[in-house]
């Protein structure tokens, strides 16, 4: 997969039976009003990336979390006014283990410097990532066109986040997990490519440790134990959701899955009859899944919610 050159052009209009208002998005959004924007983002993920190699997988779940709940407008970024009162989506429980906020905003405080009031968090977190799995493909030569034009909400709220997002327990594929993807107008095939993405990042023991001590959960029983000892009961402790390649971008996740090798319950999920054949296709060809995971990508991009949006200055708060 390294050395890969693709470039995919994404001029997408998706409306979603969850979306109330859609979106015209387009490629070179910021050529003539920000020419630097994008070029920004990529240097900014670098940087991260190369501090903490751990960063594109943060930054990449980001994205995913901000999309899924009320669309693609860094929602996810506002801070709590009142968190015991009216906490914000990243108070919530399943955002609690979310990173990458202080990259985010590095980048906007160059893009406020260079183009005030001109580029989207939203934006942001949509180029950055695709930086990211740029960055984790390795040479940095591998990359895909992203259309811009998202605004960012103004409302952010942790029931939000609570209700919309992916369960990670949910060992019926075809249940509510699926129904969390086509609730969103996306389907079957955009929930297996895209949990692709875990082939880079951590999750908590606390997370899968309950299956740790179901021997009929079907885990292949050598990585049971493995993740036995590096979990050691503590809730707290992390492991790689690829175990193999935890910074590469790549379709050993696939392997994993098929292999009994899935760390979360919705990984597993995958590794079922409905289901099995496709991961097949995308283990066995690493660029149709590349192809793939830029399109769902691209679908998941111009998810759109009900709130009005607008520019913010700061990617944490609504007013400066």
């Amino acid at each position: 997969m390294r050395g890969m050159l693709v470039a995919v052009v994404f001029g997408l209009l998706l409306h979603a039976a969850c979306v109330a208002q859609a979106q015209t998005l387009s490629v070179g959004y910021y050529s003539k009003t920000c020419r630097s924007a994008e070029s920004i983002v990529f240097d900014e993920v670098l940087k991260a990336s190369k501090a903490d190699r751990s960063a594109p997988a943060a930054l990449l779940r980001l994205h995913f979390h901000d999309c899924f709940v009320n669309g693609c407008d860094a929602s996810v970024l506002l801070d709590s006014t009142n968190k015991q009162q009216n906490p914000a989506e990243k108070d919530a429980k399943p955002n609690l283990s979310l990173r990458g906020y202080d990259v985010i905003n590095n980048i906007k405080k160059r893009l406020e410097i260079a183009c005030p009031l001109t580029v989207s968090c939203a934006d942001i977190l949509a180029y950055a990532a695709r930086e990211s799995v740029r960055i984790a493909t390795g040479g940095y030569n591998y990359t895909y066109k992203v259309p811009g034009g998202r605004q960012d909400g103004t409302v952010s709220t942790a029931r939000m986040a609570e209700s919309n997002l992916p369960p990670h327990n949910q060992r019926n594929v075809d249940g509510l997990l699926l129904k969390s993807f086509t609730d969103k107008g996306l389907t079957k095939d955009d929930l297996i490519v895209l949990s692709g993405a875990h082939t880079l990042g951590v999750t908590k023991c606390g997370t899968f440790q309950y299956r740790l001590s179901n021997e009929r959960d079907g885990m292949n029983a050598t990585f049971r134990d493995s993740l036995r000892t590096k979990c050691n009961r503590i809730a707290t402790n992390v492991a790689s959701l690829d175990a193999d390649t935890p910074y590469t971008f790549d379709t050993k996740y696939y392997a994993n899955v098929l292999a009994n090798k899935g760390v979360l319950e919705s990984d597993a999920a995958l590794n079922s009859p409905s289901t099995a054949g496709r991961v097949k296709q995308l283990r066995d060809d690493p660029y149709g899944f590349m192809r793939s995971f830029e399109a769902a990508m691209g679908k998941m991009g111009a998810l759109r919610g009900a709130n009005p949006g607008k520019v913010r200055q700061f990617c944490n708060k609504v007013r400066a």
